[in-house]
């Protein structure tokens, strides 16, 4: 994707445009399919042995509206293949209050600027891959927030500088590699400083939140009150990413600490990281990303977090200005000695949740393709 398309689709996808009429729509769709060579296994809580077309299916609307002269209210609608079965959810929801050129304030359910591409997660079409590298992302389950964040810029040269504070709190269900929870998250607060010039971005983030679960289950659907728990949360990140002369690359790091010994049973303390390269060929963008995930080995019997190397072999094709077709076959090795299935999950006992004869040092074959539009 040349330069000139990048700005273009994210001004179109984030709604940062120029307002031609009061109210302004913008649409993204994503439709694919994954399938892996492990029997009667899970991976990325729904992606299994046979041809699934939902983990990587959604699609979105953006609403841009001018309540002022330098105020919107912007929304985002979005249906996930995995949520549902494509039900509708407010994905985010804020009021945007331009203060001046380089001070905004946003406030309602407005997005966490955790990792480089947050502000635009949901938009395939935006990056290389057919998701974000998992191994990173996953450690960070809830992207928003309710509450206030501020946008503070400043103009260095030829490069910007934006600082991204924010607080709120949130309580929903997410999954987890044992089953599912819902959680309060009180006292909920970070901050993004970003540097980006012409072809960089350098970005560090870092949140800290009290949480408290409720309603744990397994994966069997059956209480599991015994990992209710109340702790803190802190996840500290570093990502960066860059485009010269044709060859593109991305890469982040993220470490996450749960001060609480029960809560660290269920949300283990985990560190991550990825490394993204690519070449530009005019349509063709042929790249390689190699990932690892670490779990904290002293969490406990019933969940040992992710632990896992993969290897993933893409290919990113720019059909026109607004759709691509992308395909990517990963290679997946688990943790097994470590007792974890890294992204495949845990059984009830926290047993890898993979199949017997699958032992440590063997691999998993993960083939996903899709397509991705704007609109």
């Amino acid at each position: 994707m040349k330069k000139t398309i990048v700005s273009a689709t994210l001004m179109a996808a984030l709604g940062l445009s120029q307002q031609v009429n009061a109210v302004e729509l913008d649409g993204f769709l994503s439709a694919g399919f994954a399938i892996h060579d492990l029997k009667d296994s899970t991976y990325l809580d729904t992606i299994t042995d046979d041809v699934r077309f939902d983990n990587d299916s959604k699609f979105g609307l953006q609403v841009t509206a001018d309540v002022a002269e330098n105020m919107q209210a912007v929304a985002q609608i979005l249906g996930a293949g995995s949520d549902e079965n494509f039900d509708m959810d407010v994905e985010w929801a804020y009021l945007d209050w331009q203060l001046s050129e380089s001070i905004s304030l946003r406030g309602g359910k407005v997005k966490e600027p955790v990792f480089l591409i947050s502000d635009y997660i949901e938009v395939g079409y935006a990056y290389p891959w057919i998701r974000p590298p998992q191994e990173v992302y996953r450690n960070n389950p809830v992207n928003t927030i309710n509450g206030l964040q501020g946008l503070f810029r400043a103009d260095l040269g030829n490069m910007a500088l934006v600082f991204q504070p924010y607080l709120g709190s949130n309580n929903e269900a997410v999954p987890n590699t044992n089953g599912d929870l819902v959680f309060d998250a009180s006292n909920f607060y970070g901050a993004a400083l970003q540097l980006s010039g012409r072809a960089f971005t350098v970005q560090m983030s870092y949140l800290s939140t009290d949480v408290t679960t409720t309603e744990v289950t397994n994966v069997t659907g059956a209480p599991f009150a015994l990992f209710e728990a109340t702790g803190n949360a802190e996840l500290i990140s570093m990502g960066v990413s860059w485009d010269v002369n044709n060859f593109i690359g991305y890469s982040e790091y993220v470490t996450r600490d749960i001060s609480d010994s029960a809560m660290a049973a269920i949300f283990p303390d985990q560190d991550a990281w990825y490394l993204t390269l690519g070449y530009r060929m005019g349509k063709f963008l042929p790249h390689i990303t190699v990932a690892n995930s670490e779990g904290d080995p002293e969490a406990g019997p019933v969940n040992q977090g992710v632990s896992q190397d993969s290897v993933t072999l893409g290919l990113r094709y720019e059909v026109n200005d607004s759709a691509t077709f992308k395909f990517e076959i990963q290679s997946i090795t688990p943790d097994i000695a470590a007792g974890s299935g890294g992204l495949f999950g845990s059984n009830p006992d926290g047993s890898p949740a993979v199949p017997a004869d699958f032992v440590d040092g063997d691999t998993a074959t993960l083939i996903s393709a899709s397509v991705d539009v704007i609109f």
